[in-house]
C-alpha cells in the first residue's frame, strides 16, 4: 500500500479495536517472504502493490500446501472482474477503499467482525 493509504488502513485498524500484532510489508515481494517465514492469522492485501501485485501474491500463497492464510483484499477498484478474481483466488472478503474514511472504516470493521478479528 502507498504510505498515505497505509496510514489510513492503520488508523482504521486501530479504530476497529484490532488487538492482533500488525506486520507491514512495503511491497508484494516482502509480503511473500514474510508469509513464508511466519504464521499469520490474517493478510490484509492491496491488489496494486509494487514488485508483486496482490493477485500474484494470492496465487503464490495458494500454491503452498501449508499456507491457508485468510486474505481480506483492500482495493480501490470497483471492477467486478477484480472482485471475482479475488474471490476465485480464495479471498474471504473484498473491502472497497472508499474515498470517505468512515465508509472505508465501516467496511473494514464489518469484514473483520464477520471473521472474528475484532
Amino acid at each position: 500500500m502507498r504510505p498515505r493509504r497505509l496510514r489510513t488502513a492503520s488508523v482504521a485498524l486501530a479504530d476497529c479495536a484490532v488487538e492482533h500484532e500488525i506486520t507491514v510489508a512495503s511491497d508484494g515481494e516482502e509480503a511473500d517472504r514474510l508469509a513464508g517465514r511466519h504464521c499469520f492469522d490474517l493478510l490484509l492485501l492491496d491488489i496494486k502493490m509494487p514488485r508483486v501485485d496482490g493477485f500474484e501474491l494470492m496465487e503464490r500463497l495458494r500454491e503452498r500446501a501449508a499456507c491457508r492464510l485468510p486474505v481480506i483484499v483492500l482495493s480501490g477498484s470497483t471492477l467486478f472482474t477484480d472482485r471475482a478474481r479475488a474471490d476465485a483466488l480464495g479471498a474471504i472478503e473484498f473491502v472497497h477503499k472508499a474515498l470517505d474514511y468512515d465508509e472505508f472504516r465501516h467496511g473494514l470493521k464489518a469484514a473483520l467482525g464477520r471473521h472474528r478479528f475484532c
